[in-house]
């Protein structure tokens, strides 16, 4: 690693403890350079502002959650049919691995939960629950095709239910719960998400 690597780097990983401590809103780049040893100006050479340095602290989730999540909800459709029902089983193990993806960037994770309002990333969460919704949806319209009867449902309705899916399974990042504590949660929230879809939608689906 070169010298303006090894900077750029240190830079970071102050943006970080900076923003976790303070939010985006309050967050100072004279506290950020100070603690690596800088002037105010310095930080210029590498990112454009603080905008600039809050996505590059948090890129390394916001690059790559979305396709997570994509990766997940089309582990159950194609794009002519329905691949694996709602089960209570896959759904553990793909919400498991998504824990896993959180919790190794936990502080990440906080900082765009609850410290990046009046940042560019201030609607992280809403890009989440519309990503699970346009899932739901394309979900939806697979099992139709296969299932007629299935329940039409409205939009609004799948986006309050998602919202709420969404929210619960962030709740431990708000409430700086430990990983087991998380995972030792989860079978209950799964159920009761899950057992609601299954009433819905009925076992098979």
């Amino acid at each position: 690693m070169n010298r303006a690597s090894q900077v750029q780097a240190r830079i970071l990983n102050s943006a970080k403890e900076e923003f976790l401590r303070y939010g985006y809103k309050e967050a100072s780049l004279r506290r950020i350079v100070k603690a690596v040893g800088l002037t105010t100006g310095a930080i210029y050479t590498y990112f454009k502002g603080k905008q600039a340095l809050f996505d590059a602290v948090v890129a390394p989730v916001t690059e790559y959650v979305e396709t997570l999540f994509s990766q997940m909800s089309k582990s159950y459709y194609t794009d002519e049919c329905v691949l694996s029902p709602i089960t209570y089983e896959k759904t553990i193990e793909d919400l498991t691995q998504i824990y896993e993806f959180i919790y190794e960037h936990f502080d990440l994770f906080r900082i765009l939960l609850l410290g990046s309002d009046g940042s560019a990333h201030a609607d992280f969460i809403h890009v989440l629950v519309n990503h699970e919704v346009d899932h739901t949806l394309a979900y939806l319209e697979r099992l139709k095709l296969e299932k007629p009867q299935t329940m039409v449902m409205d939009v609004s309705v799948i986006h309050t239910i998602s919202e709420g899916y969404i929210n619960a399974l962030l709740e431990p990042i708000r409430h700086n719960t430990k990983k087991d504590g998380a995972l030792k949660a989860l079978p209950f929230i799964v159920s009761f998400y899950t057992g609601g879809w299954l009433s819905v939608l009925g076992k098979g689906c």
